[in-house]
Order: structure tokens, then sequence, then C-alpha cells
């Protein structure tokens, strides 16, 4: 067959061939090979070339994998969720859906279902068009070394050696806007470093007395006994008050970190912002009386959202491969379901987790706080 016919040929099962399915298409083939004296690679490759053009031209589409959500309809409901979620990542994302889909009435059932199986991937891709430009701000540090105390609180970094819950780290956040001048509120933020559960508490001023009344509040709060601190070397944190609390360390494990050394409490530096920065800004707040409302506000809503219902990544390993430090991450989850895996919580704890978990929505937790 001339190379014309076989041109003619090819173009007139072109359209046949692509709607065909694996095994059609490979009988075409077989018939195909007989007929034009061609090798099988040649012809595929023609047909694949005609498809593309056609295409092109406003024929019929290219081929492919098929669409199988529908964008228009869930970018909508994605961008909703995600707002909501605190404009976590799309892994973070796709792991809260099955806790926040069950609470969104708005949603379509099936929309529901494509949002269940949808992959990470396709989320981030969905979320490229409705990202915001987070304008960055930053924050006045105001911790005061505690020059007379250091040498009584042993430095420790925890975090490698921890293995089940009630090793936490401890760090405060200034309101204070522009000016560490006078007399303003601060945010106490506690992370536990197994679980990553986060409790924060506003207070007037950061003197000793303060710090020891909220420690007491957020020990009281956490579903798991406080079994050690690790903070900073500020003096809020290293005075008398703090030793007595802590019976000198023995009663609770008293450490600090190093001078100068963020990365020895990261777990706690990181929620300073998602916790405290994302929900009351850099503004300054001097009115004592916004202590009560802020800290109704972290107990109420804030904490129980993001400790129930927003998961988050933790490192599982670092790994140094030349002058690389390669870091591993496990799967993300939430603080709750990180408590639940714990062989070191009683029945009795589990299950009050679960029944004040069943008590919540996140979204009325997201539009009250």
């Amino acid at each position: 067959m001339r190379n014309q016919a076989v041109e003619e040929y090819l173009t007139a099962i072109s359209a046949v061939y692509q709607a065909r399915s694996k095994d059609e298409k490979g009988k075409l083939l077989d018939h195909a090979v007989i007929a034009t004296k061609r090798s099988r690679k040649q012809i595929i490759r023609r047909l694949s070339s005609l498809s593309k053009n056609k295409s092109k031209a406003g024929g019929s589409p290219s081929a492919g994998r098929p669409l199988i959500y529908d964008q228009e309809e869930l970018t909508p409901h994605i961008k909703h969720l995600w707002e909501n979620m605190e404009r976590i990542s799309a892994k973070r994302m796709k792991e809260a859906l099955k806790d926040w889909l069950p609470k969104y009435k708005e949603c379509p059932a099936h929309l529901k279902l494509q949002l269940l199986k949808i992959s990470p991937t396709t989320l981030d891709r969905y979320l490229k068009g409705v990202r915001a430009t987070l304008k960055a701000n930053k924050g006045l540090s105001t911790t005061c070394p505690a020059r007379y105390m250091k040498n009584k609180v042993p430095i420790n970094t925890l975090d490698a050696k921890v293995t089940r819950p009630g090793y936490t780290q401890t760090d405060t956040v200034a309101h204070c806007g522009n000016s560490g001048l006078g007399p303003f509120i601060s945010s106490l933020t506690v992370t536990d470093i197994f679980s990553t559960w986060t409790e924060n508490r506003a207070m007037f001023t950061k003197k000793g007395p303060e710090v020891k009344a909220q420690f007491i509040s957020i020990e009281n709060a956490l579903p798991f006994k406080l079994l050690a601190i690790n903070a900073d070397s500020g003096s809020e944190f290293l005075n008398k008050h703090m030793f007595e609390y802590t019976n000198r360390g023995t009663r609770i494990a008293f450490t600090r970190s190093r001078p100068y050394k963020k990365n020895d409490n990261c777990y706690v530096e990181q929620k300073n912002f998602t916790h405290v920065r994302e929900l009351f800004g850099y503004e300054r707040f001097e009115e004592q009386e916004l202590v009560r409302l802020m800290n109704e506000i972290y107990t109420q809503y804030w904490n129980p959202l993001q400790n129930y219902f927003l998961p988050s990544f933790k490192l599982k390993e670092k790994v140094r491969i030349g002058g690389k430090i390669h870091k591993k991450y496990g799967p993300p989850k939430t603080p709750y379901h990180r408590l639940l895996e714990s062989p070191n919580l009683t029945i009795k704890q589990k299950q009050q987790l679960i029944d004040t978990k069943a008590r919540l929505n996140p979204f009325e937790l997201r539009i009250a706080s």
C-alpha cells in the first residue's frame, strides 16, 4: 500500500480506534498491520498524532485520563473549608476532611463523596486559584533573661527522648504592638511534645504569680498528667513562683533550653504563630478586662478547634546525607488522635476525649473564635 493510501486508511480508522477498548484497539492494530504492511509501533504513533491534531482543531478530546471531579462545583466548597481550617496545607486538609465534612451541612452529598476521594495533590491544585497572599507580620520579643536563676534550672532538650504525653514546652507571646513599654497582655503557650496538644492562656503582664496561676489552669485542663516543663531562659519562667509550682523540679521536671537556640523549643515556637498570632494578630492589648474574654476564646473555642480538628505533621526522623539533612515526617494527625493511640492514657481518659469531641462542631468553634 502506497503512503497516500496508508494515510487515508489510518485517517479513516482514527476516530474508531480512539473510541474502542484496549482489546478492540489491539484487533484494529492487527488488521492495520496486515493491510498497510507497516510496523505496529509506526501505526500507533501515527494514530496518536492524528488524534492530537483533531483535538487542536476542536475535534475529539485529547487522549488522557478523564476528569473525575467537577472543579467548578468543588472549588467554592474547598475554599470555604480551607478558610475555616485556618488555611492549612493540602495534606493536612485532606486528613481533616473526615472530621469536618459530617458537620458541613451546606455541601451536597455527592460533593462530599468527591471531597473524601480527592487526593492532596488535586486539592493543592484547586487551591492555587484561591490562595490569598498573606502579609508577613513580625512581633516583638519581650523575653528578659533571668541571670541569677539560670544555674538552678538545668539545660535539657526533651524532644529526642519523649515517648509519651506529659512532656511539654512553653513560651510567651507579647501583645504589645510596636512597643514593649508599659503593661500589656501576653499569651502563655504550652505544647505537649508527643501529641502536639496545645493550651493557651492570656495574662496581664508576665510576672511570676501570673505565670504560675495560668500554669495551674492549664494543668487542670490537660487530658493527661503534666510530667515536665521545658522553657526558655526568660525571667517569666525562671523565678521562685515557678520553682514553688514545680516543687523545685521534683513534682514536675523543670528544665530550660539553651540561650539563643530557638530550635530547642521548636514545638512551642511554631504554635506561637498558629495558635496566637493567627487569632489575635499583632495589635497591642493593654486593657486588663480583655484577659477574661481572651481566655474564654482560648478555652471554649480556639484550643478545642486546634486540638480536635486540625491535623499537624510531626517530625519522624532526620537523616544526614553528605552535607544535607533530610527530614521525614509522619502522616498528619490531630493531637486528639495521637492521644487516643497512646498506651499511656487510661480508658477513662480516652473516653472523656471521645465524649468531648462528639459534642463539638468545628464550624461553630471557628465562627465563635
